[in-house]
């Protein structure tokens, strides 16, 4: 957010859907977030074994994380937050190899031949710099099971997987064109009004657009990440799987949010366990039964929803981070315009928690409902997924206006009414302008004001 596996260098750069390479190109270099990232990744390899030394490098790095939020700017407040997004998962990531685990001893590359903290210092750097830009662990040994989807064999040569990349490329960049089309074209974030003002239908639409952009983006990134990797024989077909896991398990909440949504942020979330116990990874692997079999119990209701509570608590944690880096770019904003700073401008510390926080009780009352429909004798089809699928869709919807709505007005603060919004023109756009003769987006931003 490795060197010998582009792939890992590269997913970092993606998650936010490519925000740090646009934030890059529009900000002055951020010398305190550069100096924290490489400070982690200096004490990480340092393999401190006192506790108090631990404690001391983890606070340096988490102090000046803190201390970059008021100074960052990018020219948009969208991309300021985003911005704080990733310092929030900088946040847990030094909590994690700084405090929690002894990255050097306890993760292995499959290429590794000796165990990292039998390497030299740089090396032991750029060990760690490969390793911290994994964040799904594809070639590494904490890789979840049955997290990341394995590359199909009919792709796995080089110009059949570029086939393939290169039409979801060409796919999801339409879905994103379309997105887009319909996301600057809406006249709730033209006029700023709420997202439940034109009734629940629309507000389900709007809430899954959003979705779909996102998903298109990071997919076309990651698209072209994988054909450069693959094209030029930097990397195999294999370290490249898709960035999301498949839309027909996103029949529950826990589903879309776990094994869909965030497969990609899922070992920065789940820092704090509790995790099944795991075998050094140096170690000979055990073919015994009984092992094999013990590796396969299936834990404890309890213990799967405690963790699942406390990924969305850090979920919400580093969206947070995005929510202070935005009140500070307000701050800045009114001040520079002759206002009287902050207190003019509106909070927006804690908008983002609530749609998170909410997520761990759409699980309880989900799991509720099943595990009634187990004991009433009803089993899983065709007819119980499409009610999952609503349910998801419903769910999700109604807790985003919990968050959408403040942080869409704080995104355009100071706009004039009809601007602030404007898209670039689409492909779709000029198309059917030199194809047609048809303008689409004033058409379009007509039918969707009659929605």
């Amino acid at each position: 957010m490795g060197l010998s596996v582009p792939q890992t260098n590269a997913e970092r750069l993606f998650i936010l859907g490519g925000t740090p390479q646009v934030i890059l190109l529009r900000r002055s270099v951020d010398v305190l977030f550069l100096v924290a990232r490489a400070l982690l990744l200096v004490f990480a390899a340092l393999n401190f074994k006192s506790v108090s030394w631990c404690l001391i490098s983890c606070s340096i790095v988490v102090a000046l994380l803190a201390a970059d939020i008021p100074h960052t700017r990018t020219g948009d407040r969208m991309l300021d937050y985003l911005f704080g997004v990733i310092l929030g998962v900088s946040v847990l990531q030094s909590v994690r190899f700084l405090l929690l685990v002894r990255p050097l001893e306890e993760y292995r590359h499959e290429s590794d031949k000796v165990p990292a903290y039998q390497l030299s210092f740089i090396r032991r750097f750029f060990w760690l710099f490969k390793m911290t830009c994994s964040p799904r662990g594809v070639g590494w040994s904490f890789k979840a099971e049955n997290s990341v989807i394995p590359v199909d064999p009919r792709h796995r040569t080089r110009a059949s997987f570029i086939i393939w990349r290169l039409g979801w490329l060409f796919s999801h960049y339409f879905l994103l064109e379309v997105a887009t089309l319909y996301t600057y074209c809406n006249p709730v974030l033209l006029s700023g009004a709420s997202v439940t003002w034109r009734g629940y239908i629309v507000q389900c639409l709007d809430s899954a657009v959003a979705y779909f952009r996102s998903y298109a983006i990071i997919t076309c990134i990651h698209c072209a990440l994988a054909i450069l990797a693959v094209g030029t024989n930097l990397d195999e077909p294999q370290a490249w799987p898709q960035p999301f896991g498949h839309w027909k398990n996103a029949y529950t909440i826990r589903k879309f949010s776990g094994k869909v949504w965030h497969q990609i942020f899922r070992h920065d979330l789940t820092l704090f366990g509790p995790h099944r116990p795991k075998r050094n990874p140096w170690d000979p692997v055990c073919a015994e039964p009984s092992s094999a079999n013990k590796r396969k119990e299936r834990e404890p209701w309890a213990t799967t929803y405690r963790r699942l509570c406390y990924a969305f608590i850090c979920s919400a944690f580093v969206h947070v981070c995005g929510d202070v880096l935005l009140q500070f770019r307000l701050w800045g904003d009114i001040s520079s315009a002759g206002a009287s700073g902050a207190m003019n401008a509106p909070n927006v510390i804690g908008y983002s928690a609530p749609y998170f926080l909410l997520q761990p009780v759409g699980v309880l009352v989900e799991d509720a409902v099943v595990e009634v429909g187990k004991r009433m004798g009803l089993k899983e089809g065709t007819w119980t997924r499409i009610a999952g699928y609503a349910w998801v869709l419903v769910f999700t919807s109604s807790t985003c206006a919990f968050s959408s709505d403040g942080l869409t007005k704080a995104f355009r603060l100071g706009d004039r009414p009809g601007e602030g919004m404007q898209a670039p023109t689409t492909l779709i756009e000029v198309t059917a302008d030199r194809v047609f003769g048809v303008r689409l987006a004033p058409v379009k931003s007509s039918w969707l004001s009659r929605m």
